[in-house]
């Protein structure tokens, strides 16, 4: 098991608090803008990392100062920072698919946080679909996006007078899993581990319009802007049923 370490620490280097906040305006000709914030708060993680390695050199008790900051060096050789390696705004709009305009964009970087902020222009918003996230080449387990295609499923039916847009939530758990599929099989601590890192993770919807409503099941309203919000609970809840009892949905009459 001593020789799963560092592929299982490749792994968990792609989880963290994840804050995914996904934000789409739209216009009586269904144009409009979408907001996609992807935030990654990698400091719980170094905590989680500490306790692995502990575990696995038989070592009991309490994490030290010294385990912490040890997990802290590990961290800091095994992500590069990315900052020079970032594609300029000018290179990224011309890799933009047809009918889409990458009005922004904007990184921070720290030790231990990633926050990616990018704002679209759409003519139709089916056009968002192809919208795809930059990434790096090499297949370094710690440069992989775990969300690639933010909005991956949105899907818009038009019938009569209404419009139906209804899509499947981003999971960043589900991505992790499919890249652990070839890892070796983890035992109890380690699984508790990993779902450790997703407690805190929230993912939100917002769509605004300016249409009737005619049904939804968004959390909450906030004038004409509904509000999906999604927690790690949630989105086990969502995997027993099926994705138009939780997912997005919302249907308008224009």
């Amino acid at each position: 098991m001593k020789r799963a370490l560092p592929l299982l620490v490749a792994l968990f280097l792609l989880t963290g608090c994840f804050e995914i906040d996904q934000t789409i305006r739209l216009e009586k000709n269904l144009s409009g803008t979408a907001d996609f914030h992807l935030g990654v708060n990698f400091e719980p993680m170094v905590t989680i990392m500490a306790q692995f390695a502990r575990d696995m050199e038989g070592k009991t008790g309490p994490l030290t100062a010294a385990d912490i900051e040890k997990a802290k060096a590990d961290f800091r050789k095994n992500t590069k920072k990315s900052s020079s390696e970032k594609p300029s705004l000018a290179e990224m709009k011309k890799s933009m698919p047809e009918g889409i305009e990458l009005l922004d964009f904007q990184a921070k970087e720290g030790d231990f946080r990633i926050d990616s902020d990018f704002k679209f222009g759409f003519k139709k918003l089916q056009n968002l679909v192809g919208v795809k996230l930059p990434s790096k080449e090499g297949g370094d387990p710690t440069q992989k996006n775990v969300v690639d295609t933010p909005f991956d499923g949105l899907e818009l039916v038009e019938k009569g007078d209404t419009i139906t847009i209804r899509t499947k939530p981003v999971n960043p758990a589900e991505a992790v899993k499919e890249e652990a599929k070839d890892a070796p099989k983890m035992d109890a601590a380690a699984e508790k581990l990993m779902r450790d890192a997703f407690k805190d993770l929230r993912v939100t919807y917002r769509i605004t319009a300016p249409f009737t409503v005619v049904s939804h099941n968004a959390t909450r309203r906030e004038g004409n802007t509904l509000v999906w919000e999604y927690t790690m609970d949630r989105f086990e809840e969502l995997s027993k049923k099926s994705a138009d009892e939780l997912g997005v949905r919302v249907t308008y009459r224009r």
